[in-house]
């Protein structure tokens, strides 16, 4: 098999509207999670899943003490891990105090040897990117209110499908409706619904 493949362009950093050039890019065939590679990997050794479950929880814990604790660590030779920091820049040590110096992200550095392993052929996608429509914000707020008058609730899913936006930028737009006051939310987690306030 190979990875996948299609274009997409830069973006406008300077937003003057010039068409920026095309880059390839890898187009997800989606995520695999630890339960998976824990089935995969005790299938094909004497490990058990719950072992192999024991010891990521272990690995997670150690890392991110020694990472907190500012050192650097090395996962066998996938690659190694680093924190880095956040402050507003200054031109002397003396402008700012540690008080105002804060943990910011987690960094990854590949090995050499790993992304050998992870190098493989490409062939350009089928279908290339999902992408949200760019259906106008009126059409997709009528379609949202013609939904909700045949229906009690509507869920991200629905949501999806009446406007064409991908997951990410559907939850952003009915979380944005709920903090207005159009939509109230009920339930938890993936069983989450949205409903008019007047539905409750």
């Amino acid at each position: 098999m190979a990875a996948d493949y299609d274009f997409r362009r830069k973006p406008n950093e300077k937003g003057d509207g010039e068409v920026q050039p095309l880059y390839p890019r890898i187009v997800s065939k989606g995520t695999i999670d630890s339960k998976r590679l824990f089935r995969e990997i005790a299938e094909a050794s004497s490990f058990t899943e719950g072992d192999l479950a024991g010891i990521m929880v272990a690995f997670q814990e150690k890392v991110s003490y020694y990472l907190s604790e500012g050192y650097h660590v090395k996962l066998g030779e996938i690659g190694y891990f680093s924190s880095s920091l956040k402050a507003r820049p200054v031109m002397d040590k003396k402008e700012i105090r540690s008080v105002s110096i804060s943990f910011d992200n987690v960094n990854f550095r590949a090995t050499p040897w790993f992304r050998r392993r992870s190098s493989g052929t490409v062939t350009r996608a089928k279908f290339g990117f999902q992408e949200s429509s760019n259906l106008p914000e009126e059409t997709r707020r009528s379609r949202l209110e013609a939904f909700l008058a045949k229906n009690h609730f509507i869920t991200r899913r629905e949501y999806s499908q009446i406007t064409g936006l991908l997951k990410g930028k559907a939850l952003r737009e009915l979380n944005l409706l709920v903090e207005n006051g159009v939509l109230n939310t009920r339930g938890y987690g993936n069983r989450v619904v949205y409903l008019k306030p007047n539905n409750q």
